[in-house]
């Protein structure tokens, strides 16, 4: 090495040992870089391989069932079976809601590419309302694609020719066949029976929404509502094969439908016809509820006017539904559960036997009716103003004498009576297997001051010792309450079902209604208020509802209504009422019959309650040996 190279070389071998750790500094920085970089390579990509096991395991096992199925429908289809409703028949075997099939026009929204397009066109080639079109696309999400929506329910061989011819134009849009509800005697049991509608929302309330989406109708009112379940049946369903098209290639399994069971009622038609005919033909409007006093069987519920349950089978139409709606005489209420009235003097039987068992009166108490009594400088009238003198709980009874009355309310005060009219059921629904049972009201001295801020004055007490004032009750609440004196003191559940049959296995299962609530009114009192109310119609107030050979008890009512006012003055109609049982001495029958604005003297509820006696107990006799019961007020008198 030449030594004059040597400063040069201590110069490289200087500088070597400065740069050379600066680029194994960078070697190593590069090198760590690298492995992190790999490191979160290898992280995502283990991540996506979970994330994709955990989607085969998703798909594999949680959904196996839904993807078989999809799979399966490529060429298969299951196709729903409707069942047949359950019939619904009368006590004797009439049937009084039966199954019609009818041709449906359906559209199946997951076919049908452009819905309003395709609407328009079928509004313009069939009667389909633009209400059911806006009902259609509202709920168009309340149901799964592939369920079929009605679009119309009655077609006349007219139009299944026309969608016949045009049924290409139509892709989506199919006929079928299905059960539809009908009602053989029309308006005659709607209120009792009910109807069925269309499956909404509100409708579904208290039933389990996938058991109607294959179902279009549902119990609405009546025993069709309350007994749903039973009526509705259980659905079958066809399994076939179908091409890529999905037109049907071969059946491959059927499971047929389960109807739903037949329910027999209580009711007897040819009561349920007279009682309706005599309200018709009179005009009343009005209600009359008869019973079997033993068991509450009902054997007749008519509500006049009423309806026809028909019109809301597949939809109301929008008159009918107006019609019904603006109806001053609200067909629609069923008058024998929910309609309230003043009892008038249909009260006065309860008032004695509370009055008696208390010792309040003793059964052979007399007073003097001179035809009114003064209370407080206030003059309350008998509605006999020449008075009946010298008078009994017997008199009192057969010939409704207010002035006795007037003076056993005050006997009793306020808190007895009101503790009387719980006491029979009155001021809370009366027990039924139907819904819609009102509870009535009975006043109290508390709620005068609460709602009217006014004191409860003894006048108050003496009116409603007459069935008059803010008492309101029920036809139902009405025959439950003389059902117990005619059964000597037992307070019946009313029913209207009697059995329920099953169609496949013909078992018959009788329901367990809860048992009659006892009373233990003293057997002293009955016969005291019993005799007085067969006094009634030996010899007294509605003595034409007797008839040759058939003993029978009962107490008249009329009652003061409210209906506007005029120069300052409360304008009042009277309502008419009865109640009563035959025969005699061994109850079959149980009655209560009101008359709306039936006029004074409740001679205009007596031909409902003949009617109705006469037809349960004489079936032999022709109907219109009583439905022609022309009573005359001067002849109800005597």
């Amino acid at each position: 090495m030449n030594i004059d190279e040597y400063p040069c070389r201590l110069w490289e071998l200087f500088a070597l040992s400065i740069l050379y750790p600066l680029h194994m500094d960078t070697h190593r920085d590069e090198s760590r870089q690298f492995r992190r970089r790999l490191g979160w390579a290898a992280l995502l990509l283990l991540a996506l391989l979970l994330l994709l096991a955990a989607r085969v395991i998703d798909l594999q096992i949680f959904h196996y069932r839904r993807f078989r199925q999809l799979a399966r429908a490529n060429h298969t289809a299951i196709v729903p079976l409707a069942p047949p409703r359950g019939l619904i028949l009368a006590d004797h075997g009439q049937v009084l809601a039966a199954n019609r099939a009818r041709y449906v026009l359906e559209l199946f929204p997951d076919e049908v590419h452009h819905l309003h397009a395709t609407l328009r066109r079928l509004q313009r080639d069939f009667p389909i309302s633009q209400k059911t079109v806006q009902h259609l696309l509202h709920t168009i999400d309340d149901k799964p694609a592939y369920l079929p929506r009605v679009l119309l329910t009655k077609l006349s061989p007219e139009l299944l020719a026309r969608f016949a011819v045009r049924e290409e134009s139509y892709p989506g849009v199919r006929l079928a066949v299905r059960w539809h509800r009908y009602y053989p005697y029309g308006s005659l049991f709607a209120n009792t029976i009910g109807y069925v509608g269309p499956v909404t929302q509100r409708d579904l309330q208290g039933f389990d929404p996938q058991q109607y989406l294959y179902r279009h109708t549902i119990g609405v009112s009546g025993l069709e509502y309350t007994l749903e379940r039973q009526l509705r049946g259980h659905f079958g369903y066809d399994i076939r094969s179908v091409n890529a098209l999905g037109d049907p290639v071969a059946p491959l399994r059927r499971v047929p439908p389960k109807p739903g069971d037949v329910l027999r009622t209580t009711l007897r038609l040819r009561v349920q016809k007279a009682v309706a005919h005599v309200m018709k033909k009179e005009h009343y409007r009005g209600a009359l509820i008869a019973i079997n006093p033993d068991t509450g069987a009902i054997l007749a519920s008519v509500s006049n006017p009423s309806f026809n349950p028909n019109w809301f089978v597949g939809g109301i139409s929008s008159k009918h539904w107006q019609a019904l709606l603006h109806d001053p005489d609200h067909p629609l209420l069923n008058r024998t559960l929910a309609g309230l009235y003043p009892p008038g003097s249909t009260i006065k039987p309860f008032y004695s036997l509370e009055a008696l068992q208390n010792g309040v009166i003793a059964p052979n108490f007399h007073t003097y009716c001179p035809g009114y009594i003064k209370v407080g400088g206030h003059v309350f009238w008998d509605w006999y103003r020449s008075g009946f003198g010298e008078t009994g709980l017997r008199k009192a009874l057969a010939w409704s004498v207010d002035v006795f009355f007037y003076k056993l309310a005050l006997k009793m005060g306020i808190q007895l009576q009101d503790q009387t009219l719980w006491r029979f059921g009155f001021g809370k629904p009366a027990p039924i297997d139907l819904v819609g049972s009102a509870a009535g009201f009975v006043p109290t001295p508390a709620w005068k001051v609460r709602q009217l801020h006014a004191p409860w004055y003894t006048g108050d007490t003496v009116i409603l010792g007459i069935g008059q004032g803010y008492l309101l009750v029920t036809p139902t609440q009405l025959v439950r309450g003389v059902a117990a004196i005619a059964n000597g003191g037992s307070l019946p559940y009313l029913h209207v079902l009697r059995d329920v049959k099953n169609p496949q296995t013909d078992q018959i299962i009788k329901p367990d209604f809860p048992a009659a609530r006892e009373l233990h009114l003293p057997g002293f009192a009955l016969r005291a208020v019993r005799a007085g109310m067969r006094a009634c119609v030996t010899s007294g107030t509605c003595k034409t509802v007797a008839y040759p050979g058939l003993s029978v008890a009962g107490k008249t009512g009329t009652a003061e209504v409210p209906v506007g006012y005029r120069d300052g003055r409360t304008i009042y109609n009277d309502d008419s009422l009865f109640i009563g049982w035959a025969p005699y001495h061994h109850p079959k029958i149980a009655v209560a019959a009101v008359v709306e604005d039936g006029g004074g003297n409740a001679w205009q509820a007596l031909p409902l309650a003949k009617a109705a006696i006469l037809s349960y107990l004489r079936p032999k006799l022709k109907l219109h040996t009583f439905t022609n019961i022309v009573v005359n007020p001067a002849q109800a008198f005597g």
